[in-house]
């Protein structure tokens, strides 16, 4: 009984340490000779001190996830983010950062930074392949905002793993600020808006050819609120006598959260929403009556058998075919929103009030977002700094250094008269 030190196979140079305490076993196997000896020592006086924790068979080695399981784990411990954002970050991981890096282990030799600067090249190199092609039929280049946001996920995700242990520093950190527009796309500083007579058109199709989408189209066009606000809108939120609608819910695939802002606010209606409303209420009654059956509380539903529109639905089988018969081509149906705010912005209303009507969070962000859009003024103010200056051509003109300097009575008899 005891601890002893051997050389097995003999000749071989694998030198193991045998344990032999109380009737327990084991066996170490050591790197050298000298290592086993010193080994031996101290496993021998932990023995006898009672330390028998050497004895216990070794821990199983922990497994490091990949970043493909580690986002799943990620992903399941969010409880902040809006569904509509978790959507988000569902999809920038399957399209973008597993096909490229999901398979590497989280350890800091598999992520370095220079990984994840060439993950970020990989991006570009592959552009945006969901994204129609162009005329010689390559892939779209990724937009900055859409690269940024894939970052901001990743750098989440590789928060959570330094958080967790299995990474001593996140590579990804602070890279989405490296990036500069020429890195990818350039991004179109103008939003996109329908014309006034495109709008009209749009309109016109809906109102003959799909009838019953048509009070949904007018809201998104007369309102400038969200698709998604514009789902969940329920009749308790239609005030038809002041003309507002109050905006506090949102639904985007089937799941309802907050607005994006995550505060209500007031719409106004124009008037021909607000007929159209409540014409669509009246119907909805009547039909609910005949039915033998309560009114909806939605103000909108999928036509046929009544039910909740689904967004997806609505761009594949509604907006496409509309856009398509009014000879108009694709654009999201968010350009609605940017439309009703261009249309005010032209109209000359103060910018607090678009503000307001969108449910931005400031002034600021609606003048960034739709400042190219404000009236740019007269040319006439600037050519009457030509009247006022060719009052005075001193005031413009090139004069010599050395005639102001020469001639001080010159000078003392224009600034007395200037006075006058």
């Amino acid at each position: 009984m005891g601890v002893r030190v051997r050389e097995k196979p003999k000749g071989s140079k694998i030198w193991w340490v045998f344990i032999n305490w109380k009737g327990r076993r084991k066996a170490l196997r050591c790197g050298s000779k000298k290592a086993a000896e010193v080994t031996a020592v101290k496993i021998d006086a932990a023995l006898k001190l009672g330390q028998v924790d050497v004895l216990a068979p070794p821990a199983p080695p922990v497994r490091v996830p990949t970043v493909a399981e580690f986002s799943e784990q990620w992903l399941q411990t969010l409880t902040r983010p809006r569904p509509a954002t978790l959507d988000d970050y569902r999809l920038r991981l399957r399209v973008r950062i597993l096909p490229l890096i999901g398979a590497l282990p989280l350890t800091a030799t598999a992520l370095t930074r220079e990984r994840v600067r060439g993950f970020i090249a990989e991006l570009i190199a592959v552009g945006n392949h969901r994204a129609a092609k162009d005329a010689e039929g390559r892939a779209r280049a990724l937009a900055r905002g859409t690269l940024k946001g894939t970052l901001q996920t990743l750098s989440g995700l590789l928060d959570r793993a330094v958080e967790d242990g299995w990474l001593p520093k996140n590579p990804a950190r602070g890279l989405a600020s490296e990036l500069t527009p020429t890195a990818t796309a350039t991004e179109v500083e103008e939003i996109e808006v329908f014309t006034p007579d495109e709008l009209a058109r749009l309109l016109v199709v809906a109102e003959q050819d799909y009838s019953a989408w048509h009070p949904f189209l007018l809201c998104l066009a007369r309102s400038g609120i969200r698709l998604g606000e514009a789902v969940a809108l329920e009749w308790r939120d239609v005030d038809v006598e002041r003309r507002v609608l109050l905006i506090r819910r949102s639904e985007r695939r089937g799941r309802v959260s907050v607005p994006k802002s995550g505060k209500a606010r007031r719409v106004d209606m124009s008037r021909q929403l607000t007929r159209a409303l409540a014409d669509l209420k009246s119907l909805q009654e009547a039909e609910a009556a005949l039915a033998g059956r309560p009114a909806p509380a939605r103000v909108f539903l999928s036509p046929g058998p009544a039910g909740p529109i689904r967004d997806d639905a609505f761009r594949n089988h509604v907006w496409t075919p509309i856009l398509r018969r009014a000879g108009l081509r694709y654009r999201k149906p968010h350009t609605l929103r940017h439309t009703f705010a261009s249309l005010l912005i032209e109209a000359g209303e103060a910018l607090k009030y678009v503000q307001e009507q969108l449910g931005h969070h400031s002034p600021a962000f609606t003048l960034a977002v739709y400042g190219h859009l404000l009236p740019r003024g007269d040319r006439r103010a600037v050519d009457r700094l030509d009247d006022a200056t060719e009052r005075n051509p001193r005031a413009t003109g090139q004069f010599e250094p050395e005639s102001l300097v020469n001639e001080p009575d010159q000078i003392r008899g224009e600034v007395s008269i200037s006075r006058h």
